[in-house]
């Protein structure tokens, strides 16, 4: 089916998944205004006691809100993060005795109340349990409740759990487009529906249970692994399980005059949404100009020519909010959309298998973890200048065994430097800080810093601003004012795992025939002192998660990525974005590259380095956990090259 949403062919259409969300949710500054929103009141209640209940609601037809099952759901999350929060102040959370069925097993939970009064929402279902802070000053990362089950349940293997209803979102009349799906379902699973004694019963499922306790209603859910079906307390309950889902949405309806129901051409990333008024107690300005801004826009809606713009209702805002974003959600309209098909054996085949993109791709729902990917800016196909050599001007972020000394060879070609005489395969030749040409300063070397020690300068102690070009071992930031002056900036990124272990070797090679006297490096002498394993080196915090010290979150700022295993294409790539052309060529790129070995000096040095590359016996898993948050960085890396062209 032509119309399901592909994934992203390149790095570029990822960030136009990216934009068109916050473009819907008219989001200027995801920053400032999801990441890191402060709600403007914050409360600390006396004797760090926390009484949870529900929000006082402006719904006057509603005046049980907060009292039935799904309404206590969102509030499971809460606990745990108030003794995240202020557990070392002793806090106590509390709940109200309707929430006990909710809550039941949560080791968070330290006893009831019977208070009246309305306070402490954290949000409503789904994401805005995410992207809300809470009026205790409380944030969370986690977009979904958490249940416990009782320790005893067993899983009924192969299961599948499926519910047509919901109070909210709507009933479900498709009756024999379910039975053909449901009959479907049946030849690899066993499928159980779960109802209502006035819902309709599905004759193909294996099995129907009627009215399930609300005591007992965890418990049961808690035996399958798998849930389909609507939007319901059901549905959430899975959810805070950890259930695999897939949500089915009804048909559009009118009701009275009101057009109701989820519209499926809506369900766009879903995790952005300031839904209800009563999210968040005590109310502002600010709150309340932040939720106003977020309702996007509808054109006018017709059903049957007879709904006027407005009488029509569209509730699709408010159930956006209480979507899953990492789950797939097909309806029964016929006219599904590509994040949103429209149900079939197909389509339900291809959500349990996750192939309907893109919920089953973290980088566009957990906006937590890939925060630099939504809050940069989109970046454009990347143009090549046509620049005289003269007019660039760089800065070389050299990150130590990504080889950079044969860029940095490059660099000094670029700007005329001769050092042809020299050796300068992959070692530091010159004592002076800078090369002088004509009389006129070009490039700068500040290897002040000592990355193996974690030891780096904030600000560069002389005007780097006159020279064409600077390169050392420095974290992004010492240097990120040139970038208004039209500074280029440029690094190489390698294999963690490979960097680490190159260190390695590289640090007991360079102690060889040196008495332990002599070693100034801290990191290298402990090396040498304690006859290091390569795993005890990995594990001194020195050694891991280098990128991030160098680069961390702002990657983005970079003008120009190479991938040390990619050298030579990456090379050319330079050369092409910044209309350059190096004049030593492939020389460069011989150490990584046995068929440009061409000098007696480079095949020399490969010889003295096999054991660098002598890895075959090495557990690499080992390594890659102890540098978990270079490798996001890393593969971040090697997409972004992947969008220049050669």
């Amino acid at each position: 089916m032509n119309y399901i949403a592909k994934p992203p062919k390149n790095f570029l259409e990822l960030y136009d998944y990216i934009d068109e969300t916050k473009s819907f949710w008219k989001v200027d500054d995801f920053k400032k205004e999801i990441i890191d929103f402060e709600h403007p009141n914050v409360h600390i209640p006396d004797a760090w006691e926390f009484f949870i209940g529900h929000p006082e609601t402006s719904v006057p037809y509603r005046p049980d809100r907060g009292v039935s099952f799904g309404d206590c759901i969102p509030y499971t999350r809460l606990p745990e993060l108030i003794k995240m929060y202020y557990g070392w102040r002793g806090a106590k959370v509390f709940i109200p005795e309707w929430f006990i069925d909710v809550f039941q097993h949560n080791p968070y939970v330290d006893g009831t109340h019977e208070f009246d009064y309305k306070w402490g929402s954290m949000g409503t279902f789904g994401t805005t349990i995410q992207r809300c802070s809470n009026a205790w000053g409380l944030t969370s990362p986690f977009y979904t409740p958490k249940l416990y089950a009782s320790a005893h349940i067993k899983k009924r293997e192969n299961s599948i759990l499926f519910t047509l209803n919901s109070k909210t979102g709507g009933r479900v009349t498709q009756n024999e487009t379910l039975e053909k799906i449901v009959q479907h379902l049946t030849k690899k699973y066993r499928v159980v529906q779960l109802a209502l004694s006035d819902d309709y019963l599905i004759k193909s499922a294996n099995q129907h249970v009627l009215n399930v306790s609300r005591d007992k209603l965890i418990d049961f859910v808690a035996e399958f692994p798998i849930y389909i079906g609507a939007q319901n307390s059901v549905y959430h309950i899975a959810k805070g399980l950890g259930l695999k889902m897939v949500g089915i949405l009804p048909k559009k309806q009118i009701i009275g005059e009101k057009l109701a129901g989820l519209h499926s051409e809506k369900v766009v990333l879903p995790l952005l949404t300031v839904t209800n008024s009563s999210e968040v107690t005590p109310y502002d300005e600010k709150y309340w100009s932040r939720a106003k801004k977020f309702n996007p826009f509808f054109p006018k809606e017709y059903e049957d020519g007879d709904v006027s713009s407005d009488k029509a209702y569209n509730d699709t805002i408010a159930h956006l909010g209480w979507l899953y974003p990492d789950t797939p959600h097909l309806t029964l309209d016929e006219d599904g959309s590509p994040r949103c098909p429209t149900l079939s054996e197909k389509t339900i085949d291809m959500a349990l298998e996750d192939k309907i993109y893109p919920f089953n791709d973290s980088r566009l729902w957990d906006y937590y973890e890939h925060s630099e990917l939504w809050t940069s800016v989109h970046p454009q196909k990347m143009t090549f200048k046509s620049n005289e050599v003269e007019d660039n001007k760089f800065v070389f972020q050299h990150i130590p065994r990504t080889g950079g000394n044969l860029f940095r060879n490059v660099l000094w070609s670029i700007y005329g430097i001769d050092l042809s005489h020299k050796k300068i395969i992959d070692k530091v030749l010159y004592d002076e800080n800078c090369f002088i040409k004509d009389n006129e300063t070009i490039i700068y070397e500040d290897y002040g810093d000592h990355p193996q020690w974690n030891n780096y300068e904030v600000k560069p102690t002389v005007n780097t601003s006159d020279y064409k070009c600077v390169i050392g071992h420095f974290t992004i930031q010492k240097h990120l004012d040139l970038k208004s002056r039209g500074y280029k900036f440029v690094n190489w990124f390698r294999n963690p795992i490979d960097r680490v272990i190159s260190q390695y070797f590289y640090d007991k090679m360079s102690a060889e025939n040196v008495s332990l006297e002599e070693i100034n490096d801290p990191v290298r002498k402990k090396l040498i002192e304690e006859n290091m394993s390569l795993y005890e080196y990995c594990e001194m915090s020195y050694n891991r998660n280098i990128y991030s010290d160098y680069v961390g979150d702002k990657i983005y700022e970079l003008d120009f990525i190479g991938i040390t295993e990619n050298y030579k294409d990456s090379l050319k790539k330079f050369e092409k974005m910044f209309n350059i052309e190096i004049p030593i060529g492939p020389r460069n790129v011989s150490f990584f590259d046995d068929s440009s070995a061409d000098d007696e000096y480079i095949i020399k040095i490969k010889n003295q380095r096999k054991h660098l590359y002598s890895t075959d016996d090495i557990d690499r898993n080992i390594i890659e956990e102890l540098n978990k948050e270079d490798m996001k960085i890393y593969n971040q890396a090697v997409r972004i090259n992947s969008e220049y062209k050669l």
